[in-house]
């Protein structure tokens, strides 16, 4: 396909099915750039996306590689409660790609694009080595709205984050890992089997599947002597579909500009390089005693992820220090007052959005009170316990704070000690 062909496909395109914002649009695709307006305050952002670093082809469809390239821009403007309006398009395109890789890939560009009514406006095509997509996309906010910005989170504050965490993570290990799946899960239907033999089904296998995947009860089962057995190719086509789903995250555009509105949340970031980091963003950078208390056990996860795990007999250490490090999941993380939490709360109910509290600010080294405190934190056994000011306590014994981080766990009552993963995939905005 040659360049004046592509660049015909993607304007005729971008004009029948991106036919928004029109009062700002000047000029737009065909002329040497292209010339906008607006009377609101304007957010700028830019990522770019390059195969066998961010994506494989072998990995994602061309359209699930064109609706990511967007979706990280487009979670960018929601982490400052934004709305997203008016973007560029670059595209390195190398010779391999065919022109049917080219159109799905512009298609699931412009199908992202659509859902949040943004507006394609220019960009560049030219050939590489290596298949690459640079956007920059422009969002707004009025005078009435507030950005909301990082490192501002205060003393007291709470922390939440939005859906659910780890699904980008666990889908990458699915794909990465797919001869050592199959040996998983032979062993988990021999161990379930053994299970069943025992007659101690009910506990290790029927529960095992929470709604909506009770793969037991619907999933090609069959029955042998009275029990319920399930195959192995039950179990490979449910763990790879929902490594597909979850390749692509939700847009929060909606939430960030409700959460902007409220003028609920001091500080607001979207998890793009690791909880890890991106809670780190959160903190004031003026007040370098302030922390973060994170309760592990709260980190939200989501059914199918849950359930994958135990059947890939993967250990809790490993499952946490992977999801805090591997990002990608494009939920939104905030902090916010406590006398904002019924709001929130009415919030999410109102707006069907799986809201959760993970942690909150603390002072490093400084909030510790011993035996027992206003938070009734006295173990009963006359030793020491450790208190922080979101109510959270563990035995002295098995808790240490990290002086080398300003960002702390717990998990199970107990401190946790995370060591970072490091994802090549991982960029920085500057």
């Amino acid at each position: 396909m040659d360049e004046l062909s592509l660049i015909s496909y993607i304007e005729k395109n971008s004009r029948e099915k991106l036919k928004f914002n029109g009062s700002m649009i000047i000029e737009s695709i065909g002329d040497d750039t292209a010339i906008f307006r607006d009377k609101n305050n304007i957010l700028i952002t830019s990522d770019t996306l390059t195969e066998n670093t961010h994506f494989r082809t072998d990995y994602y469809s061309f359209s699930q590689i064109g609706a990511k390239a967007l979706l990280a821009n487009i979670s960018d403007i929601a982490s400052m409660g934004g709305t997203p309006r008016l973007f560029i398009l670059s595209l390195l395109v190398p010779d391999y790609l065919t022109e049917v890789h080219i159109k799905e890939t512009i298609d699931g560009i412009i199908k992202t694009a659509k859902n949040d009514k943004i507006s394609l406006i220019g960009g560049n095509i030219s050939k590489a080595r290596e298949f690459s997509i640079s956007i920059t996309l422009l969002g707004d906010y009025t005078a009435q709205q507030t950005a909301i910005p990082r490192y501002k989170a205060e003393y007291d504050d709470l922390i939440f984050v939005s859906g659910y965490i780890g699904n980008a993570w666990l889908s990458y290990y699915i794909m990465e890992n797919k001869e050592r799946i199959g040996e998983c899960i032979e062993k988990f239907i021999l161990d379930t089997d053994a299970d069943m033999d025992n007659d101690r089904t009910s506990v290790n296998a029927a529960a095992l599947f929470k709604n909506p995947y009770k793969i037991y009860k619907t999933h090609n089962k069959f029955k042998t002597s009275g029990k319920y057995r399930t195959s192995k190719n039950t179990l490979i086509q449910f763990i790879e579909n929902y490594a597909k789903k979850n390749l692509i995250h939700p847009s929060r555009v909606k939430l960030g500009k409700i959460l902007a509105a409220s003028k609920i949340a001091n500080s607001m970031t979207d998890i793009s390089d690791g909880l890890y980091k991106d809670i780190n963003n959160l903190l004031s950078s003026k007040d370098k005693n302030s922390g973060a208390l994170i309760t592990a056990d709260h980190i939200p996860l989501s059914d199918e992820f849950k359930n994958i795990v135990k059947i890939l007999n993967l250990k809790d250490t490993d499952i946490l220090n992977n999801i805090i490090s591997f990002g990608e999941d494009y939920e939104l993380l905030w902090s916010m007052s406590r006398a904002g939490e019924n709001k929130l709360l009415e919030i999410a109910k109102k707006e069907r959005i799986k809201i959760s509290k993970i942690g909150s600010i603390v002072k490093c080294n400084t909030d510790a009170h011993y035996g027992t405190d206003a938070a009734g934190c006295d173990d009963g056994a006359g030793t020491n316990e450790t208190c922080y000011n979101d109510g959270t306590c563990c035995n002295d014994a098995d808790f240490e704070v990290n002086k080398g981080t300003r960002v702390n766990f717990i998990y199970k009552n107990k401190s946790l000690v995370i060591t970072p993963m490091t994802f090549k995939h991982i960029s920085n905005n500057l």
